[in-house]
């Protein structure tokens, strides 16, 4: 996990620092930079956001009841809901990925990578020193073991992926 922090709003006499200045690369930037890669882990975002809650939620703690601190707390709040919406956000995007997570087994992409595949499978069975007739006799055994459980990976697909 990252050590990186939130900068949060501070008191005058902490010193004058604004949301999103301070140091470099916050724990925001982190989870911004992960929501952009296409193959993140929702868990570890959420994580993440919730480690960032609790760093909000202890810098509250530490605050007292003047004026100012009181002030600080209802904006430390308002952060608090921001994340917790982007942890909403987060979970919605993993299901709506989930949900896109569907195989079209007549789709071009789905025949261009098992033709590669099985391509890649023969010439393998060719480096092997099979011959030619051996091979043969090895991709009609595949061919009739594939179309013998191809309703049987169907299922599995569609059970998966529903």
């Amino acid at each position: 996990m990252s050590t990186e922090v939130l900068d949060v709003p501070q008191a005058q006499s902490e010193g004058n620092e604004k949301w999103g200045q301070g140091t470099q690369g916050t724990a925001l930037d982190l989870i911004r930079t992960k929501l952009e890669n296409p193959n993140y882990q929702a868990w570890e975002l959420m994580r993440l956001v919730t480690a960032e809650i609790a760093r909000v939620v202890q810098h509250m703690c530490r605050l007292g009841f003047t004026v100012e601190e009181v002030y600080i707390i209802r904006c430390l709040g308002t952060i608090i809901k921001a994340l917790r919406e982007l942890r909403h956000s987060i979970m919605d995007t993993e299901s709506l990925r989930k949900r896109a997570d569907v195989i079209n087994f007549e789709g071009e992409a789905i025949k261009h990578v098992i033709n590669t595949l099985l391509d890649w499978f023969e010439e393998a069975l060719k480096e092997a020193g099979l011959d030619e007739e051996e091979r043969n006799i090895v991709m009609r055994n595949y061919r009739d073991l594939a179309n013998l459980n191809q309703d049987q990976l169907r299922r599995e697909t569609e059970a998966l992926s529903g």
